[in-house]
């Protein structure tokens, strides 16, 4: 996965893809409270799905958090309804 820079605060991220076809930057550390899970497709798109309680593979691969929850200048990038 490729890792880029935040433009606002310059953490690492990795552009990833939601299940609704928007795109969303991930952090690129991994977080053990993260509810995200990164998977590549053979295009080369990271996706970007929520792992839940329940779902086979829970706590077997590494969660991530989404890099809007943890911008201190996400507001101003988030785009409106």
């Amino acid at each position: 996965m490729k890792i880029d820079r935040c433009n606002s605060c310059r953490a690492p991220i990795i552009w990833c893809m939601t299940t609704r076809g928007k795109t969303m930057p991930v952090d690129a550390t991994p977080d053990p409270d993260g509810i995200l899970v990164l998977d590549t497709l053979a295009s080369g798109v990271v996706l970007a799905s929520h792992e839940t309680p329940g779902q086979p593979g829970l706590f077997t691969r590494d969660r991530y958090t989404s890099h809007f929850a943890t911008c201190p200048q996400a507001a101003a990038w988030r785009k409106e309804r």
